[in-house]
This record gives structure tokens, sequence and C-alpha cells, in this order.
């Protein structure tokens, strides 16, 4: 009995090892196809695997990486799933199961996925991209479509077929159709037939697709192209067996049609061995060639390049930049009438390669998302435009024939959309951090925006000559009251008041953006020529020992806030436009009684410092003594006071980009101090000029101080005697306003106040 229990133990155990070990050769197989991008084989193998131990990590880790990039997203979902289930800890497992869920239009589910994997990894470019993107789907569905789609009837095949063009009767495609190939040879990666080039006439209803050049169709991957009159430009691949070491590259070829054949096939002057250069598109006059490179370089996988026709050669490829290209791929670029268009999975999208656009002008201007039903869950992309409003794409789209099908599409014009910017005032300060609704007809809040720190706002996508209302978000009755809101042009100034239909509500029509630029800026009435720059510092026990980015408010004596500064890194802070009163009341926007607040001038010299007062407002008394103070009658013909030689800005004298033009808004303040002078003869002006960091330090003192001489020279003109006017340049020396952002980017608003003109009031002798 113990002997026969002995032999069936033994048997089992023997059966048992060689079940672990056919499980494990199969394993081996499956991992060693699966390095090999041979992804079809490598699943049946796993298959194998997971038949018998269906918690195999590696198997199903790989089994879903293989499903997915043959683009078989319903087994990668299960597979991803099981994954995560068995090694929760593999944080790109998260990533690639939320693209997998979105691919299968899951998108509140790939979210969930894509927020644990970016907690895993907060600095990842595409994990908050896909973050994004499942926002931007919610909100592109909601909008009006531009397209209507429908697959190409007879031309599609249980493969793929894809980048479509027009040419002569019918369209020029890739296929991985079988049919009429001398080689019946399947590309390892999908085991499917390799890429060749066909055509089909749209007479024939595009029945019967043939190849469409002997010469051109060799025998691994040819295609996609690209043609401009008698040359064609195509992707190539050949077959090479130069070791296990060995890539076989994209690369770039050209031929040339003479009668019915092309020839003279000769590679492009930029393919390298080390990298692939593919998907090429020629501009309609032959002078730009893009395409798609992993090249060293770049910005991501594989970038969009250009070259320039330089005679007989190409220049050296540029890359198109951060606009376009980004950490992912951007690939397949189709160039016309100056717009680019271009698959990527870099840019926010719905799943897979989306097709963007973007405008030439401007080195590339916003990129754009063509939105569903052209865009989908899955691939989208090869598009060609018949016309204006039809053309054809690719895609891999649920409801096709094969894999990569051939879809056409109609662009429809959508209702004019504009849009309104906008300035939100009380007590002439722009209100930060209010909410605005914006309202129909019918007072149905539509969408909100909240107002920047300097009270501006926007509101676009607006149908053109719609009625719409503007409502402050405020239970505060005496700031609706009196809270005032203005429509600025492209540059921010504001040119229209609006009309306020009751309290705290105001009504406009939405007119075409452009429209106010076209408008003569707002004139404020009552802002008097005269206003003082104050500065000050606020410090610890030292002047410069304080760096907090403290706010600091000028107030009345109700502590109402009539001025906002924020101190720099140094604690200094500045005040213009202050009306010229004999005292001001400071207040920090955080209380600190440690904290002690000095007024200096403009060169940091200390003035004296300011008295705290019980209620934490901080006292200056402008004018102690009549020691060197002017008495002027101004141009509204009220007595102010001021001390000889203390600042004042013209607001409105501000000049265009290396421009000392005295403009017509400019030339209105200029003639305000030419009638203080008449009326005050015993004093006069230094009017000094600044400009904005852009240029060289020489370049800048040269033109802050033409841009002084020409207001001197203005005001000469007008009858002020030359020694009663003096005109000083002091380059980008002096700047009110942050050149740069803290991140390091232009601050094209902040140079725009820097472009400015000054005066000091000197008393003649």
């Amino acid at each position: 009995m113990v002997k026969s229990t002995i032999i069936k133990i033994g048997v089992f155990l023997t059966i048992y090892v060689a079940c672990i070990g056919v499980s494990f050769a199969q394993l081996n197989k499956a991992n060693k196809y699966f390095e090999q991008e041979n992804y079809s084989d490598a699943i049946v193998y796993y298959q194998k695997v997971l038949k018998k131990n269906s918690d195999d990590k590696v198997a199903n880790q790989n089994i879903a990486y293989a499903y997915r990039k043959l683009k078989d997203y319903q087994n990668a979902e299960i597979y991803f799933a099981k994954a995560i289930e068995l090694n929760p800890t593999e944080s790109s497992n998260f990533l690639y199961y939320g693209q997998t869920l979105k691919n299968n239009n899951k998108v509140n589910e790939a979210k969930t996925q894509f927020e644990k994997f970016v907690e895993k990894n907060p600095n990842s470019f595409i994990g908050k991209l896909m973050i994004q993107s499942c926002g931007d789907i919610s909100e592109w569905e909601s909008e009006e479509k531009e397209f209507e789609v429908e697959i190409v009837q007879n031309i599609n095949s249980k493969n793929s077929d894809f980048c479509p063009l027009v040419y002569k009767n019918g369209l020029v495609f890739v296929s991985e159709r079988g049919l009429d190939l001398v080689n019946e040879n399947n590309s390892s990666f999908s085991n499917k037939p390799y890429l060749s080039i066909f055509y089909a006439e749209e007479s024939k209803e595009y029945e019967k697709a043939k190849r469409f050049s002997a010469q051109l169709n060799s025998s691994y991957h040819d295609g996609p192209i690209s043609i401009s009159g008698d040359k064609i430009y195509f992707t190539r691949v050949n077959k090479k067996e130069l070791g296990k070491s060995y890539v076989n590259r994209l690369k770039i070829y050209s031929a040339t049609l003479d009668g019915k054949k092309w020839k003279d096939i000769t590679p492009f002057e930029h393919n390298n061995n080390d990298y692939s250069v593919a998907h090429p598109w020629i501009s309609e006059d032959g002078s730009k060639l893009f395409f798609a490179s992993d090249m060293s370089g770049g910005l991501g996988g594989m970038d969009i390049y250009v070259c320039y026709k330089k005679g007989e050669s190409w220049g050296k490829p540029q890359n198109l930049g951060a606009k376009v290209n980004t950490p992912e791929n951007e690939v397949f670029p189709y160039y016309r009438k100056g717009l680019l268009y271009f698959s990527s999975d870099g840019h926010s999208g719905y799943g897979g390669l989306d097709v963007f656009s973007t405008n030439e002008e401007g080195n590339w201007q916003e990129i754009i998302n063509l939105k569903s039903p052209l865009n989908s869950s899955k691939d989208d992309f090869g598009i060609f435009y018949k016309d204006d409003e039809t053309g054809y794409f690719s895609s891999d789209r649920e409801g096709g024939v094969g894999s990569d099908d051939i879809y056409s599409f109609k662009w429809h014009s959508l209702k004019p959309k504009t849009e309104i910017s906008g300035l939100l005032e009380y007590e002439k300060l722009g209100v930060a951090g209010a909410n605005i609704n914006l309202l129909d007809e019918e007072d149905n809040i539509i969408r909100t925006v909240t107002t920047d720190e300097f009270g501006k706002f926007k509101f676009d996508k607006l149908d053109l000559d719609e009625n719409y209302l503007l409502a402050i978000d405020s239970e505060d009755n005496s700031f609706l009251d009196k809270v005032k809101l203005f429509f600025t042009n492209s540059k921010g100034q504001k040119v229209v008041k609006a009309n306020k239909v009751s309290k705290g509500k105001f009504k406009f029509q939405a007119l075409p953006y452009a429209y106010y630029d076209e408008l003569e800026l707002l004139v404020e009435e009552d802002e008097s020529l005269f206003t003082i720059s104050v500065f000050g510092q606020v410090y610890e026990k030292l002047p410069g020992d304080y760096s907090g980015g403290m706010e600091v408010w000028v107030v009345d004596d109700e502590g109402n806030i009539i001025g906002k500064s924020k101190a720099d890194k140094d604690g200094k802070f500045r005040f213009d436009k202050l009306s010229p009163d004999e005292e001001y009341l400071f207040m920090l926007s955080e209380d600190d009684e440690n904290l002690n607040v000095i007024i200096i001038d403009e060169n940091g010299n200390v003035l004296e410092s300011t008295k705290r007062l019980m209620d934490a407002k901080y006292r200056y008394v402008r004018l102690d003594s009549d020691e060197n103070v002017i008495t002027l009658i101004n141009e509204v013909d009220e007595v102010i006071k001021i001390a000889e030689n203390e600042n004042f800005v013209i607001s409105k004298i501000l000049y265009e980009y290396r421009s000392a033009d005295i403009s017509e808004a400019a030339a209105k303040e200029l003639d305000k101090l030419v009638l203080i002078l008449k009326k005050n003869k015993d004093v006069g002006v230094e009017l000094s000029s600044h400009t904005d960091s852009k240029g060289t330090d020489s370049y800048n003192l040269e033109l802050s101080q033409k841009r002084a001489n020409n207001a001197a020279e203005y005001m000469k003109s007008k009858g002020i005697e030359e020694n009663r006017v003096i005109g000083k340049g002091y380059g980008e020396t002096q700047p009110v306003a942050p050149n740069e952002l803290p991140s390091g980017k232009d601050n094209p608003e902040g140079r725009a106040k820097n472009r400015r003109t000054e005066f000091k009031v000197i008393k003649l002798k």
C-alpha cells in the first residue's frame, strides 16, 4: 500500500514538473517573440501560459501590452485590469490601462486611472495631458460638429488602408492587402502583408484597386506618398538582414514621372541608418518638404521637421518647435494653403492619434484639435483636402471594414463665433477675483469667469450678433452700485463702457472682436494729468531683510482701498497715478506689528519713515514743510502742491514696440502739460523717457533719448520756450513693471508699461 502511494506521488510529481517545464518553455518563447515585437505570435504563447496559470504576472503584463500595440483595445482592457490587480506597484499599468479605457470610450473611468498614475508620477507630461484631455473631451462633445464623416465604399479591405490623396481621376493610398503583390511575406509586428501603394478610380466607384506603380512598390514596406507635379516623395523600408542588432529604418525616397513611369528613384539626402525619416509631404510649389523623424535633438518620439529647397538640394532639417512637437509623437504632416495638418498623441485629444491643424503665420499659431466626428477614440491620421470643404482621411475606429480604413469628410461652417474681453473696476481700481456670469437673454447662466489680478476677464465662443448679459456675482449692494465694466481691445485698453441695465448687470451684443480694435480709446475726463509716483519699502529690522511679497494698499480715511502694489524680493513697492494729496495712509494686506514701512525716492534713498497708527495704518505726510515746494495751477484750474523735482507720470504717453512716435493719445496729454506750463510761467519740466528690455543697452538708450526729444520738440512746437523743456532718455534702466514673468517667459503687458515718458517739475531760477 505504501509502495503504491509512493509510485502515485512520483507519477504526479513527474507530471507536475513536466507541466512547469512546458509552461516555462512557453513563457520563454512568448517573451522572445515579445522582445522581437512579434506581438501576434507572442500572444499565442502567453495565452497558453495563462491557461495553466492565470495569475502569471509577466504573461498578464506583456499580453496586455501586446494587445494594445495591435490596437485590440477590448482584450487589452481585460488584461491591464488583471495586471494592475497582480502588480499594483507598477505605475505604468495605470497609464496604459487609462489610455486603453479612453480608446474604448470610457472617459470617466480612464480619468481615474490617469489620476492614480499622476499620484505616483507627479511630474509626468503624458499623465497630466491625459487628465486634461478627459476634461476637454467632455467640453468638445457639447459643441456643434464641424464635420460630416462617411466611410468610402469599395476601397477598403480587411487589412489596413490609409493615407489617401487625390491623383488624376482617383485616390492613391497605402494598403496592407496582398492582392497582386509578388511578395506575400508578412511583417512580424502584426502578421499582415507588407505595405504597398495602390490606386483606385473614382469613376469605377473605387472598386478593383490596383498597384500604383511597379517601379515604386518593392518587396517590403512602401508608402505613404506625396506628389507635386512630376515629382513623388514616398516612405520606404528596405528589407535587409544585417544581424540581430540591425534595425530597418524608415526612409524617404523621390522619383520623377517620365511618361507613364516613375524613374530615377533617389534617396532623400537626410536619410540616416540611426533614425527614421518618414511620412513626406511636399508643398504645392515644391519649396518645402515636411516629414516626421525620431532623430536626436527632437522634443519626443517622432517630431515634425521641414526642409527648404536650396537649388537642387534640401537645406538642413528644421524642427517645427514646441508649439507643434511634444514629448510624444507627431506624424503624418500635410501642408495646404499655409495650414499644417498632422496627427499626434502628445496634444490633448480623444485617444490614440488625433488630427490637428496650425497656421504657419507667426511661426505656427495655436494648435487646434479638429474634434469629432473627424477624430475618434482610436487612431485618426493621413488627412487630405480635395477642395476647401471636402476631403479624405484614415482611421481605425469602430464600424470599419478592416484595420485602418479610408473615410471621406465634408466640412460645414458653423454659426460664426466671437469673443469679448473686459475690465471690472471699483473706485478706478481693477477688481481681482470677482466672478462674472455670462447670461443669455432669458437670464440663464451660460458660463462664469473670474477676473485676474488686474480685474481683467474674457469670454470666448460667443455667437456673433447675439445679445448677452454680464452679471457681477456679489451680494454687496454698495459695490454693485459703484462698480463699472469696460470692454477692451486686443491690447487690453478700455474702448467702451458697458451699458448697465440694473444693479451689477450689463447688456451687450457680441460683435466681431476686431471691431473693438477700430474704436478710439476711452477718454476718462475726470483724470487729472498730475499723478504722483510714491516709492516705499517694507522691512523688519533693516531695509532689504524682507522678501515675503506682501501686498501694500493705499487707503482713504474710511479704510477704502484706493491703490494696490506688491512688494518685490527686496520689499520695495511703487504706486503710480496717485492724486497729489498732502498725506497718504498705507496698509499691509497682512497686518504684522514687526514690519515697518519707509518712503524712498526712485533711486532707493530714504526720504522718511511712516508712522504706524493704532488701526494698523501707516501715515505718510508727503509735504510737511514749504521748503522746495511748488504751488501750481493744474490743467483744470485746481491748486496743487508738489515738491521740486518730484516725479510725475504722463499716463497716456506709451509707445509701440521700437517706436518713438507721438501718438494721438500722447499728443492730448502733452497738450495738457503745455497748458499747465503756460499757466505757471516760473516752472519748467524734465521729460524722462524709457524703454522695455528688448534690444541692446546702447540701442535702448538711443531710443529713449529719441522719445524724450520728440516729446520735448512737440511741446516747443506748441509755444513752450526751449529753456523750460529738457528731454532725457534712461533706456531700460528704470522699469515700472517686470519685462519677464517669474517663469522667465516674455511679459508683453509689463514691457508695454515700461515704454513710457514721465516728467519732473523744475523751478526756474
